[in-house]
């Protein structure tokens, strides 16, 4: 989408399917070649396809999520999504957690999704906040790979 700004849907795309590594039409007479493949049908629900973009951006590091533990005072969260934009973070999501802590009562848990430019940018968005004196739950994007 980001680049050829294009959308196929599944069926749409099932010749290019047969083409890749162990498709039915991978087959050395055809390495080489100049092969046409019509690509069709941009029929694709618009919440997956919102779905398939945040995957695609957490994949890149451009979409990062994590927890830290903020002052639950006047200001606390202020402070913190202040070096947030020090950093030119975009804060997509925060939502902050009083009721099921094991910390003091003057604290309070935020759980944030930020979008980024990249993992050069999610390093010194970590770094800024640490620096600053936040413990931060960086959580990454599971592989399935393996």
């Amino acid at each position: 989408i980001e680049n050829e700004k294009m959308v196929v849907e599944g069926g749409g795309s099932s010749g290019l399917a047969a083409l890749l590594p162990g498709g039915k039409l991978d087959r050395a007479d055809l390495k080489g070649k100049n092969i046409v493949i019509p690509l069709c049908g941009g029929n694709i629900d618009t919440t997956v396809l919102g779905r398939v973009m945040d995957r695609g951006m957490a994949a890149d590091h451009r979409l990062v999520r994590f927890t830290t533990t903020v002052s639950d005072r006047a200001g606390g969260i202020a402070n913190f999504t202040k070096i947030l934009a020090e950093v030119g973070a975009s804060i997509k999501d925060i939502y902050h957690e009083r009721a099921w802590l094991f910390t003091n009562v003057d604290q309070t848990q935020i759980k944030v999704v930020c979008e980024l430019q990249g993992k050069e940018h999610a390093v010194r968005v970590k770094d800024a906040l640490c620096n600053a004196g936040y413990k931060l739950q960086w959580l990454e994007m599971q592989d399935t790979k393996t």
